[in-house]
């Protein structure tokens, strides 16, 4: 069984486990949930196979997984104790929207690639949007884009760069503040297309295939639970902040 030593939050907002950042160019992100959180190895092991010389953090909340690392499983414990990954712990369940922005937070220096915990990737994505992003560093680069009339919209599961600490502390602001409607509007990617516009800072697509799933009948969509989330109640929220 692992343990984990006693944090202040206070001091250590993100307590986090396992590897530590070793000079990497950039940091993968992704997050995971009960209904996923057997198979979110077989993501990792692909990540780490497919694209070396990248910090990987898998952000996990502990109001999900009270009991932290004792209550995940072993195959994704093996990661963590062998340093093979990071695992970043935020307190309240932000569901999708804790993929990339505490990541962000603890990491402003660089740039931060989301990926999503139900792929297997099947070639190196990562060093593909980051050598995008390096000939225009003020863009998000974006695997792939989707189709909104007002909006340009990136899929962060897909892949997708974003600039270091290019949202400054407006996500967690709006996280932090709109938890209760953002709960019930769940599309990070509608969400983050939104405070891009509002913040100025412009898309690049590649529209690449990356990945092949590995889960069925286990995400949000399938289960019913996943909603679009309306525009017009992401942008109330970044207008006032």
């Amino acid at each position: 069984m692992s343990e984990h030593p006693e944090y202040n939050r206070d001091t250590n907002p993100y307590p986090s486990f396992g590897k530590k950042y070793n000079g990497e160019r950039a940091i993968i992100s992704l997050t995971s949930w009960t209904a996923r959180i057997n198979t979110v190895s077989k993501t990792l092991f692909s990540l780490i196979k497919q694209c070396p010389g990248f910090h990987i953090v898998l952000v996990l909340s502990e109001e999900e997984f009270p009991k932290m690392m004792d209550e995940l499983p072993d195959n994704l414990k093996l990661f963590v104790d062998n340093e093979l990954i990071e695992l970043l712990w935020v307190y309240k369940n932000y569901r999708s929207f804790k993929k990339i922005f505490f990541t962000q937070d603890k990491y402003r220096e660089l740039p931060i690639i989301s990926a999503d915990d139900g792929c297997i990737y099947i070639r190196n994505f990562a060093q593909e949007l980051y050598d995008n992003w390096f000939k225009e560093k003020n863009k998000i680069i974006s695997q792939k884009q989707f189709q909104d009339a007002k909006y340009k919209i990136g899929g962060g599961g897909y892949g997708t760069l974003y600039p270091p600490y290019c949202f400054k502390n407006k996500a967690l602001i709006i996280l932090t503040s709109f938890y209760n409607t953002l709960i019930k509007n769940p599309n990070d990617d509608r969400f983050i297309s939104i405070l891009a516009a509002k913040l100025g800072i412009k898309y690049k697509f590649l529209n690449n295939k990356t990945f092949v799933n590995i889960t069925k009948n286990d995400g949000l969509s399938e289960l019913g639970k996943y909603k679009g989330g309306r525009n017009t109640e992401f942008e109330k929220m970044v207008k006032l902040v």
